[in-house]
């Protein structure tokens, strides 16, 4: 939220396991769910004392809120060192070679808020843990007698919720190097230039965070009896955090390996408007990553919890997904030529074509034609018409699956409450943390897109130029996920199609994949709102696929200026971005989704996210401005710059 604060803190929120009917507490300690809060002592929620930093109330009253910027940094402490060398030949027969290498090496130190545990995968505080207040008889830490004289002498387990292990900051480390070695050799032959180069590059990162926790460590600190428990009730005072901390890693490597051959002549035949340019060349490159996770992300080390759920739904990270290692590579063989042909005097042209061939997704070819023309001295026009591609990325294609817990809206189980008898949701539960599971695909096909722009260059003075450039791109196999939501709605669509005649043979959405929990008050509700009955959401499986279109368009203005003066040089520079189109075409699975909406099956408060017109949403702003002044006065200089975005809407901050 805007307040970068949470509700998760070091006074957390506890539902007793079993029911409370019987205790008599109800409505003194607790609700009458057996759930109750805590707070720092002094707090004006505070209803009852549980030790000497922290009391009790009725659930209810709020959470104590904690401050996410205790620990953080807005920026990180970084050393960077860099070495690089140039080397040139010239040999007696004219050629020359040239040698590049370089080595990079950065340090990073940043310090970020700690860790809460994900709602998906809750903790319990043993009936006997030593620091549980409502824990056996004879325990020191147990509440008076007077206070839960029925709580039964076994003591009594609690879920724990709202709650963040906010004793230590985490502090993430990172460590990256990258080398660099290129090998070329150019020359000529009559009026032919040539060049080849050989290149080689490794980049290594390590990243580690210290202080995370570790679900196995603090589920048995959480059952221990003795002393040296881990005690989330003391605000974390003496909590004995340490036991239950450990340090996460990630190894990354990537490298590239590439070797290529250009010809080019700017004499390839005599045209009457001048003599026809022209380029050959072939490229071969190899890709490869390496994505190597912590034992306690990968399934090396696997926790289980409460509700059996297991690797790779859960990890034995707390607050981090399960995410498995992954690596990939690729082999590209790339052929291409450009042609610079003058029309007339003051025209002249641009023909590009390239082909490249991808050992995992595939072969394609793209091709670009532009021309432009000096109408007078002061005024230019250009143009140009292209292809392009974006094959999908090593990752997107070899990965296995990665699950990610996102806040989310179960739209089925919202239409069941609103048209079953259950508006304010009391029974039912449709907003929660929700995993998604995404999956990469080999069938994946690269991005294609066909670009045209038209532009105007004004120079009215020598100092000062004016651009004006309309453009649109249409991409076609965009890559994506459905998204979370919008399976949920689909799983909402189907449900409302086969309507409650035959339940045993409703599944709903595949690709929502739910619990059996569902009580006889439920069950009344969803049959009410004409749905065969549904437990809650485990998880969602999404698919990496080429999607639908997406079309941009827009237009782009700049204005610079250079002036010398006895004062110096200064140099201006604004810049327009505007956005006037940002369509994404809805087919298949969405296709159907917004037909549906369109005749009235799925109600009009249903959203249908990531289609039709983007613009003003989620980030894609309509405007973007940018204003750049340069000052040079011998070794002096000075610069100043200013960006402003106009307004979008952010739903997920809402």
């Amino acid at each position: 939220s805007f307040r970068n604060n949470s509700a998760n803190s070091l006074y957390g929120q506890y539902d007793m396991v079993p029911s409370n009917r019987q205790m008599g507490i109800r409505g003194i300690l607790t609700d009458n769910a057996g759930e109750f809060e805590t707070y720092p002592i002094g707090d004006p929620r505070c209803q009852w004392v549980l030790n000497a930093t922290t009391c009790g109330g009725v659930d209810g009253q709020g959470t104590y809120r904690y401050n996410l910027n205790e620990f953080r940094d807005l920026a990180s402490d970084r050393t960077r060192t860099t070495l690089f060398s140039y080397i040139n030949h010239e040999f007696e027969n004219g050629m020359q070679g040239f040698t590049e290498l370089m080595w990079y090496s950065a340090q990073t130190e940043l310090w970020r808020h700690p860790s809460a545990p994900f709602s998906s995968v809750k903790h319990r505080v043993a009936a006997d843990h030593h620091y549980n207040p409502f824990g056996p008889c004879g325990s020191p830490i147990r509440l008076p007698d007077e206070l839960i004289a029925d709580v039964p002498c076994s003591g009594v387990e609690l879920w724990i919720d709202n709650y963040r292990l906010a004793e230590r900051p985490r502090i993430i480390e990172n460590d990256g190097n990258l080398l660099r070695i290129l090998q070329g050799l150019r020359g000529f032959q009559g009026n032919w230039d040539w060049e080849t180069a050989f290149l080689w590059s490794r980049a290594t990162r390590t990243d580690l965070t210290r202080n995370r926790v570790s679900n196995t460590l603090l589920r048995e600190a959480l059952q221990d009896s003795t002393a040296a428990a881990y005690n989330p009730f003391s605000g974390g005072v003496n909590s004995n955090i340490d036991r239950v901390l450990v340090d996460v890693t990630r190894d990354n490597q990537t490298s590239l390996l590439l070797a290529d051959f250009k010809l080019s002549t700017f004499e390839l035949w005599s045209a009457p408007a001048g003599p026809v340019g022209s380029l050959f060349g072939a490229e071969l490159r190899r890709e490869s990553f390496e994505d190597d996770r912590d034992d306690r992300l990968d399934g090396t080390i696997v926790y289980t919890d409460w509700d059996d759920d297991t690797y790779p739904f859960v990890s034995d990270v707390v607050n981090s997904s399960p995410t498995p290692d992954s690596e990939g590579d690729r082999s590209v063989l790339s052929l291409f030529t450009e042609f610079y042909v003058p029309v007339l005097r003051q025209v002249d042209s641009q023909v590009a074509l390239r082909f490249e061939n991808f050992s995992d997704v595939g072969s394609t070819v793209v091709g670009k034609a532009a021309a432009g023309w000096q109408a007078t001295d002061t005024l230019g026009i250009r143009a140009s018409v292209s292809q392009s591609f974006r094959a999908p990325n090593l990752v997107t294609i070899n990965e296995d699956i990665v699950a990610r817990q996102n806040t989310r809206e179960d739209w089925a189980c919202t239409y069941a409450a609103e048209n079953g008898g259950d508006p304010d949701q009391d029974e039912l539960d449709c907003v929660n943390s929700t995993q998604r599971v995404a999956e990469g695909s080999e069938d994946l096909v690269p991005e294609t897109s066909v670009n045209t722009s038209l532009g105007v260059v004004w120079e009215p003075l020598q100092s000062i130029t004016f651009t004006l450039d309309r453009w649109s791109i249409v991409k076609d196999d965009t890559i994506g996920l459905l998204g979370e939501e919008n399976h949920t709605v689909y799983d909402l669509f189907l449900r409302l199609q086969a309507g409650t005649s035959n339940c045993a043979d409703v599944t709903g959405n595949p690709a929502v994949v739910r619990n059996d929990d569902i009580t006889e008050d439920q069950i009344a509700i969803f049959e009410a709102a004409g749905l065969c009955p549904f437990g809650g959401i485990q998880n969602i499986r999404d698919i990496y696929a080429n999607l639908d279109t997406r079309t941009v368009a827009g237009f782009d203005i700049a204005l610079y200026a250079d002036f010398e003066t006895d004062a110096g040089d200064f140099s201006f520079k604004y810049l327009v971005s505007n956005l006037t189109m940002f369509e994404q075409e809805a087919g298949g699975v969405a296709g159907e989704l917004v037909a549906a909406k369109l005749d009235g099956t799925l109600p009009a408060n249903v959203p249908i996210e990531g289609f039709a017109d983007l613009i003003r949403k989620d980030g894609y702003q309509e405007r973007k401005q940018t204003l750049l002044a340069r000052w040079r006065y011998d070794s002096f200089g000075a610069s100043i710059s200013s960006t402003a975005l106009s307004d979008y809407y952010q739903d997920s901050l809402t």
